[in-house]
């Protein structure tokens, strides 16, 4: 029983002296300092414990981090800090190389390290490294801010004469020779703010004068007539010529007539005018716009450009043939064409005596002596117009009949371009196919009896007899001649039309999808 109590004594003990002597030495690693005349980089770590020297190097660090860069951009300046680029010193264990300076190793390597502290400091370096991914933006963000854009030259029509604007030489940052230089800048930096001066380079434009001189030949031009038009729709095709007068497209340049015409409001010059509305008519600001992407569509089959997007009518229109339209309606139906050729062009658009005229010029290119192109239109299909829609009018007597909108046959076409070489046909190519609705004739008769009067020869009721008569319309089926035949109305070249009206009993106000937006 004693002998139990001995060893269970005994083992008491040992834990004990073990726990306290493991005690003791975490304080003592803890208390430990470091020797006089010991520095990590710039920072006198002498008498200090582990956890002051991490907290003097990591403020030392901040310090540096603090310092200013400033890269110069002609007359600007962008600033940032070392440490928004990323500035830092690498891991590393110079606070523990510090503490067991002079106290761990033999008694040679102890009474070495003493030495050493008495021939002078010793300094344990730091090691620094900065985020090349940071610079980079720094350049590409803030000091490329200060980039001056090229112009190019350019051109426009005015008074039948070419006005050639020069271009413009630009400036740019260049980005890699600049991040070097802020690179090298911190690699070797004496500790003070930086300043460098950014790499600045001449940009050329893509187009230069000389380059856009060479726009000076009508590539296509077309014409059709609004003679007929209304002053709100004559006056919508001038300010659609007016927007979309002396646009340049240079190479690989797409437009847009949504983009040019609209909004379709008063503000923006237009009129009230007809338009088209499931298949009736109805009055709209900007009535007549179709009338200009029509004409500036043909001009641009002539010019031979790349069509993008073009959609037909939902009816006929009576100023070109079929399948050679192009209808713009919100967002949905747009024509849009791409300068598919090497030098910029110029869209000179003009209206006089009720016709309107766009000229693509650009640089000739093509064999314009021995070459000839032509558009024709293929009529594949007609559809009568369904029967009349008849509303009736209780304020207007029996005898009255009023056409208030003409039948529409309805159609599908094809166009194709044909090109001629030495007088001879060598191609025959679909551009598109058109689907064209039929559409009742709309006509309003009156109901409202007349009594007349037996004492009276010359009655009201003759008068507006004679009323309703003046305002019917007859023919209400008419063919379009123009459409179904398949010679279009151009030249041989495909660029002009000046007989805008064909005898097809349609209005030719009635050319504007809507909605507008």
């Amino acid at each position: 029983m004693n002998r139990k109590y001995i060893l269970s004594t005994i083992l008491f003990l040992s834990l004990s002296l073990l726990f306290a002597g493991n005690a003791v030495y975490a304080s003592a690693e803890e208390n430990k300092t470091i020797c006089q005349g010991v520095y990590i980089d710039e920072v006198n770590v002498s008498g200090m414990t582990k956890a002051q020297a991490e907290v003097a190097v990591e403020e030392f660090m901040k310090g540096l981090q603090s310092k200013g860069i400033a890269i110069k951009v002609g007359d600007n300046i962008v600033y940032s800090t070392m440490g928004a680029l990323g500035y830092t010193y690498e891991p590393n264990d110079d606070i523990e190389q510090a503490l067991d300076f002079g106290k761990s190793g033999n008694l040679i390597k102890r009474y070495k390290d003493l030495k050493d502290i008495e021939q002078g400091n010793v300094v344990l370096p730091l090691s620094f490294t900065y985020d090349k991914n940071k610079i980079n933006q720094l350049v590409n963000a803030d000091v490329s801010a200060y980039n001056v854009a090229p112009i190019n030259a350019s051109v426009k029509r005015e008074n039948g004469k070419f006005i050639y604007t020069d271009h413009v030489v630009g400036k740019k940052v260049n980005v890699d020779k600049t991040a070097q230089l802020i690179e090298d800048a911190m690699t070797n930096w004496n500790r003070q703010d930086i300043i460098v001066d950014a790499v600045v380079e001449d940009d050329m434009p893509m187009y230069t004068k000389d380059i856009v001189e060479q726009c000076n030949t009508v590539l296509g031009s077309f014409t059709t007539d609004y003679s007929t038009s209304a002053s709100g729709r004559a006056a919508n095709l001038e300010n659609g010529a007016r927007l979309i007068n002396n646009t340049v497209l240079y190479p690989g340049d797409v437009f847009s007539a949504y983009n040019q015409l609209t909004p379709f409001t008063e503000e923006n010059g237009y009129s009230i005018a007809g338009a088209y509305l499931n298949g009736i008519v109805v009055d709209s600001v900007g009535g007549g716009a179709c009338q200009v992407t029509t004409t500036l569509y043909n001009a641009v089959l002539a010019a031979e450009l790349e069509v993008k997007e073009r959609q037909p009518h939902s009816m006929t229109i009576s100023y070109v043939d079929l399948s050679r339209d192009a209808a713009i309606a919100g967002t949905y139906k747009d024509f849009k064409f791409v300068n598919n050729t090497d030098t910029p062009i110029v869209i000179e658009a003009s209206t006089k005596n009720r016709k309107i005229t766009f000229k693509i010029w650009g640089h000739e290119t093509r064999d314009t002596v021995n070459r000839k192109i032509e558009y024709v239109t293929k009529v594949l299909s007609e559809k009568k117009p369904p029967a009349d829609v008849i509303t009736e009018d209780p304020t207007q007597p029996t005898t009255y009949r009023k056409v208030t909108q003409t039948a529409h046959i309805g159609y599908r076409a094809e166009l194709y371009k044909v090109v001629y070489e030495n007088g001879v046909e060598v191609s025959r190519t679909l551009v598109n196919t058109s689907n064209y609705q039929a559409a009742p004739q709309y006509v309003t008769v009156g109901t409202k009896k007349v009594q007349e009067d037996k004492d009276t020869t010359n009655t009201g009721t003759t008068d507006n007899t004679k009323t309703g008569t003046d305002n019917q319309t007859n023919d209400t089926t008419n063919n379009n001649s123009g459409t179904t035949n398949d010679q279009p109305n151009t030249d041989t070249s495909g660029q002009s039309n000046t007989d805008g009206n064909q005898s097809d009993g349609l209005d030719p106000t009635w050319d504007l999808e809507v909605p507008l937006e």
